[in-house]
């Protein structure tokens, strides 16, 4: 699948995108980063079973909205778009009609994200 490979290189590149957390935030995004981190990591292992990488990236959104919920402002929004994108994946990889989810939307969401925790 490689194809679900570059969505999982987007996990790779939204956590690049999000080191060098400063601010009032810092825990926050430590922990979103930290997050994302396991998610890339724990969903190359899983590339072969896109039930367990739609697990994977839904009870990281979960802990990623909460992260965020914590920081508050514009973190907060950010982080809930980003868990929004990440809910969707794993709706999409559940589905099972093969479709691959959007790798945009995620690095898009990241962005936001690693703007925030500026």
């Amino acid at each position: 699948m490689r194809s679900l490979k570059a969505v999982l290189g987007a996990g790779v590149l939204a956590t690049a995108l999000l080191s060098g957390c400063s601010g009032a935030d810092t825990a926050a995004c430590e922990t979103i980063t930290k997050e994302l981190n396991t998610i890339a990591t724990e969903g190359m292992k899983q590339v072969s079973d896109p039930a367990a990488i739609a697990k994977t990236y839904a009870d990281g959104a979960a802990r990623i909205r909460t992260a965020g919920a914590d920081a508050g402002g514009d973190v907060q929004s950010s982080s809930n778009e980003l868990a929004t994108v990440m809910e969707d994946f794993s709706k999409t990889l559940t589905a099972g009609n093969g479709q691959i989810p959007d790798a945009g939307a995620f690095s898009t969401a990241a962005l936001k994200v690693s703007e925030a925790c500026k």
